[in-house]
């Protein structure tokens, strides 16, 4: 039994890569998986959320190592600069504040027709800039590529 809806969020806890995954089924029925785990494990998901499982099936945990942050690393904001650069559909979801009210900027990105991958990251600038230039139209990226191109002549 397929799920109809499959949710992949991340967090970082003592270091470590945590994936939680929630999937729903027709029936109702809604698990919550949450662990450590690696790039490995994410494809698997993918394609588990493309209903191909031989990958998911065959993960073995230990075969695997952790992704481990180095000192000071945000492993999360990493991944979520590599999906704003990935071709996959990106779309900006409602904002929220915490109870210290910190705001936290939400996007989520999907690469099949019922499998969603959320990032919900505070708002600092690093991360305003990447929504900021990810929802720029093509056009407007290209001319400001042909700006960066031609620099005016500097008079000594």
């Amino acid at each position: 039994m397929f799920p109809t809806k499959t949710d992949m969020r991340f967090k970082q806890s003592c270091g470590q890569l945590i994936i939680s995954v929630t999937v729903t089924y027709r029936t109702g029925i809604v698990q919550h998986f949450e662990g450590a785990g690696d790039t490995d494990l994410i494809s698997a998901i993918h394609k588990g959320m493309a209903k191909i499982i031989d990958d998911l099936s065959a993960y073995n945990a230990e075969e695997h190592e952790i992704e481990v942050a180095k000192e000071g690393e945000n492993l999360v904001l990493e991944l979520f600069k590599q999906y704003i650069k990935s071709p996959m559909r990106g779309y900006i979801e409602t904002d929220w504040y915490s109870n210290k009210g910190e705001r936290y900027r939400c996007m989520r990105f999907t690469n099949t027709f019922n499998g969603y991958i959320r990032f919900c990251l505070k708002a600092t600038d690093e991360v305003n800039e990447l929504i900021s230039e990810a929802c720029k139209p093509e056009w407007m990226k290209k001319e400001e590529a042909k700006q960066e191109t031609i620099e005016p002549n500097k008079v000594a």
